[in-house]
């Protein structure tokens, strides 16, 4: 079993449990290509193309790809974003621990995404509000999110497709998507959104942006008054 062989990261974990069972798959910025090579040696894809920007994490990933004998089910390119992966190639497309922005960039250079039958799965380190809008105004609804603990931070992972009529209309969406507290991950991340909203509001009013604070506060009470026991 390749769970002998090496352990998926939490947040890559995740991303392999929402792929699609007998799905073709594409891993943008797959680094060591260890999310498609799990995936292909538990017989889950069809197929898995692993996709770097740089040469030498494929240089690793080829490597493993051949290590772990899946050369047959991993296809190696050079890419950047998707530049060279095509529609009928790929039904769920992953991007994992890449910028918040790097993401709107690749999904707005693909309008071929918008097809309900393609799903993104999502695990942004940054600009997390900004890719929810952007996902939102796009016509990609957020399907399901979970939070994940890894190296005492926490992420989120999210699976969206194109559906228009059920983005979310939640005025906390962009702040906290789906998640809620009911689990220890769930919880650290309110906490954290908390956290970081606080201390931008309270940024502004020393700034004396007390105008553009007030919203921030607003929403900040929000979170509050729909999960009491958060602090």
């Amino acid at each position: 079993m390749i769970r002998r062989m090496f352990q998926l990261d939490p947040r890559l974990a995740q991303c392999a449990a929402m792929v699609r069972k007998g799905c073709k798959v594409a891993d943008l910025g797959t680094d060591h290509g260890y999310l498609p090579i799990w995936l292909a040696k538990q017989g889950k894809v069809k197929k898995a193309i692993a996709t770097d920007v740089n040469v030498k994490p494929l240089q690793k990933a080829a490597g493993n790809v051949r290590k772990y004998k899946v050369t047959s089910l991993v296809d190696i390119r050079i890419s950047d974003g998707l530049e060279v992966v095509f529609p009928p190639e790929v039904d769920d497309i992953v991007m994992a621990g890449m910028g918040g922005d790097l993401i709107i960039q690749i999904i707005g250079s693909a309008p071929w995404l918008k097809d309900p039958e393609k799903h993104l799965i999502l695990q942004p380190m940054s600009s997390i509000p900004d890719l929810r809008r952007f996902l939102a105004r796009e016509g990609y609804a957020v399907q399901e999110e979970q939070a994940v603990i890894a190296d005492n931070r926490v992420y989120t992972v999210m699976l969206a497709s194109y559906d228009p009529f059920q983005v979310p209309k939640d005025p906390l969406y962009p702040y906290i998507g789906l998640l809620d507290d009911q689990t220890p991950a769930g919880k650290q991340y309110l906490q954290r959104e908390v956290f970081h909203l606080h201390n931008q509001a309270e940024g502004l009013c020393r700034a004396g942006r007390q105008q553009e604070a007030q919203p921030v506060f607003s929403v900040l009470d929000k979170i509050k008054e729909r999960f009491p026991n958060l602090i």
